[in-house]
């Protein structure tokens, strides 16, 4: 027994269940070519090698594999086909949602959402902190990610000032840590140290945010 997921841009689907037996049949016509489409898939290798047996379209990232279908589609959308009951499924749409991507699971008709909020909480909620760490190589990921979820143009000129800014900043001391805002809505604080001696950052997140928001933003940092 098998268990089919689809992962393509947020929002490209009209129909998620048409769309879906279309790209069974590799017809994608529907969907521009879109580099989160590969970012996210390379991420997927990344984290799970197996999927290399499991992931559809063909692309040349399979390696010695033999090629099938068309090659001319892996930008477009991810598909993977898992064992009942692999052990990390529920963490793909998290995975896909940080990259702006939307999850279509067949076997129920329905887009399946991240992360399910609690059921005791209403998204009103305001939050003051979301805390976290990622790695040094994930750091600008991370920022462009939350900047897009609040809608704040995050560019070149942010990657500038965060040169040589986290150097001398140490995660133990209280008074030891670098904020940046990023002025969207809400406008949020980032709060940033390196912990002494490795790659690891310490994140921060402060501002009023919705129980949504933090939501995605714990699940980023869950992930990267």
């Amino acid at each position: 027994m098998s268990y089919d997921l689809y992962f393509w841009p947020s929002g490209a689907a009209r129909n998620s269940r048409w769309l879906a037996d279309r790209l069974a049949d590799e017809r994608a016509s529907g969907l521009v070519p879109d580099q989160r489409v590969l970012a996210f898939r390379a991420e997927l290798l990344r984290r799970w090698p197996d999927l290399t047996d499991r992931i559809a379209p063909w692309h040349h990232d399979l390696g010695w594999r033999q090629p099938w279908g068309r090659a001319d589609l892996a930008d477009r959308f991810v598909g993977v086909t898992l064992p009942y009951g692999w052990a990390d499924t529920s963490a793909l749409p998290a995975l896909a949602g940080a990259y702006g991507l939307d999850s279509y699971d067949p076997q129920s008709d329905q887009l399946v959402s991240p992360r399910s909020l609690p059921p005791d909480r209403g998204v009103l909620d305001d939050v003051a902190q979301v805390g976290g760490w990622v790695t040094d190589e994930h750091l600008v990921q991370l920022l462009r990610q939350i900047s897009t979820y609040i809608g704040y143009a995050y560019d070149d000129l942010d990657e500038a000032a965060l040169i040589g800014a986290l150097d001398g900043t140490n995660d133990e001391a209280a008074g030891s840590w670098f904020e940046y805002p990023l002025a969207g809505t809400p406008t949020l604080l980032i709060r940033l140290a390196k912990s002494p001696g490795s790659e690891v950052v310490s994140v921060g997140v402060e501002g009023t945010m919705d129980l949504v928001l933090a939501t995605r933003i714990e699940t980023l940092l869950d992930l990267l």
